[in-house]
Order: structure tokens, then C-alpha cells, then sequence
């Protein structure tokens, strides 16, 4: 391997020297899994919304806008066995403010977190100082994220390429993932607009999977988690879209 192919590889030593210094800071301070046990967080209900398994082949997870970074997102260093796990929703339901999705979680087995670990690339800035409430995370601009393996993002650029040769100029909400939506809210309204606001897609012609679903409040910075139980295993990965105590605060 060149020196330059080298210094490509990611995470660096020195990268993961610094992660290891602020690991502490930026672990989640929610204990997200209530989000799906519990009945009432703070002074909301809360419900749970099943939205089927999704296959994740080789355990190398991305998390992203499928909107517009699906082709070229980053996977987390972090990663879990390589199987098809349960994925599910937590919805906080409001007349006022609308069904929002508060955090997804994606199970791997039965066991609950004793901690959350950051999800991370191994390329973001740790050279600044950080906040005790700072993270890092994935920017959604068209109002929705999802969870895949990356065989399923590969799948994925293979098979837009093919439409865009076909079709120059198309994109994937108006020209995908729009009727898709509405189709599965449709067939599926619970805690869905009728635009739709989840939807479990496999890329054409695979075995190919991943879940999509709107971001909580809309555009923003979202944080994703790793949850390791008391044997320091993977139990569960949750997309932490809004923090219901926080941001329900004062209302009835």
C-alpha cells in the first residue's frame, strides 16, 4: 500500500487517539430505549409504530437523508452482525403538532443498553472543543432519513445510475420516492401524513433494504446512537430525531 493509500484509511491512529479523549462527552445522556418501553415520556404519550425488518448483510450501517445522500454517505466505524433486525418508530401523536417521529430504532437482540455510544464516521472534527450536549450527526434537507447496510447503498447507486443513463435529469424524491410514499400511507395511515411519512423499500431486482422515515420537526442535524448492553455488545442502534422531554416541555 502507498503512503497515500494509507493516509486514506479512516479512522487514523491519531483520530481515534482524540475520539478516545471525548468518547465520554458525547454519549447520549437519554436513555432512548424508554422511547419504546414506556407509555408517557414527560408529560407526552408516546406510541410505537412497527415498520418491519431490514437486512443489513455485512453489519456496516449508514444513516442519512435517502433524499439527497443516499449514493454517497459515510458507513459508522461502529457496526453489529451482519443480520435482518426489526425496525420501529416512536411517535409522539399531537393534534396541534402533528405525529411526530421522535427516534427509530433498529433491535438486534433482546437485551437492553446500559450505555450509547455516538455513531461516528471517523472524519469528523474533533479539534475544536466540545460542549457537553454537542454531537455529531447527519444533516437532513428534504425532510426524511433513513438506516441501511451499505450492500444496500451499493445496490442503490448501481440501480440509479441505470435510471438517471435512462432518464438524465431525474431525482429521487419526485422521480421515486414521492409515490412510494403516498402509496404505503395509503395502505398504511397510521401515524402518516397522506404524502407518507416511512416507507420499508427494497432496491429493485434485490435483496436490498432499508427504512425510511420523516425526521422528526424536518431539516436539521440528527445524532445516531449505538446502544451496548451490560456485556459491552450491540443491542440496539436508535436515529434520535427529537428529545420528548425537552422539546414538549410546556405544553398540556
Amino acid at each position: 500500500m502507498s503512503n497515500n493509500e494509507e493516509d486514506l484509511v479512516m479512522p487514523t491512529s491519531e483520530w481515534l487517539n482524540k475520539y478516545e479523549s471525548v468518547k465520554d462527552k458525547l454519549a447520549c445522556k437519554t436513555n432512548l430505549d424508554t422511547y419504546f418501553s414506556e407509555k408517557t415520556i414527560g408529560n407526552m404519550e408516546v406510541a410505537v409504530l412497527d415498520v418491519g425488518s431490514v437486512h443489513f448483510p455485512t453489519g456496516k450501517v449508514i444513516a442519512c437523508d435517502p433524499l439527497v445522500s443516499l449514493v454517497d454517505a459515510q458507513e459508522f466505524m461502529q457496526t453489529i452482525p451482519g443480520g435482518t433486525y426489526p425496525v420501529q418508530i416512536c411517535v409522539v401523536p399531537s393534534e396541534k403538532y402533528g405525529d411526530r417521529y421522535a427516534c427509530v430504532k433498529v433491535s438486534i437482540c433482546d437485551q437492553k443498553p446500559v450505555r450509547y455510544e455516538l455513531a461516528m464516521s471517523g472524519t469528523e472534527d474533533l479539534d475544536e472543543e466540545l460542549d457537553d450536549d454537542a454531537y455529531f450527526g447527519f444533516g437532513v434537507d428534504a425532510g426524511m432519513g433513513c438506516i441501511a447496510d451499505i450492500k444496500t447503498q451499493e445496490a442503490f447507486k448501481t440501480y440509479w445510475a441505470k435510471r438517471e443513463e435512462e432518464d438524465p435529469g431525474i431525482d429521487p424524491f419526485n422521480d421515486l420516492f414521492d409515490d412510494l410514499l403516498e402509496e404505503n400511507a395509503e395502505a398504511n395511515p397510521k401515524y402518516q401524513s397522506e404524502h407518507g411519512d416511512w416507507l420499508n423499500w427494497t432496491v429493485p431486482n434485490t435483496e436490498y433494504n432499508l427504512a425510511i422515515f420523516a425526521s422528526g420537526w424536518g431539516d436539521g442535524y440528527y445524532p445516531v446512537y449505538f446502544g451496548y448492553d451490560a456485556s459491552d455488545k450491540v443491542c440496539a442502534i436508535y436515529v434520535h430525531f427529537i428529545d420528548i422531554e425537552a422539546s414538549y416541555r410546556n405544553q398540556e
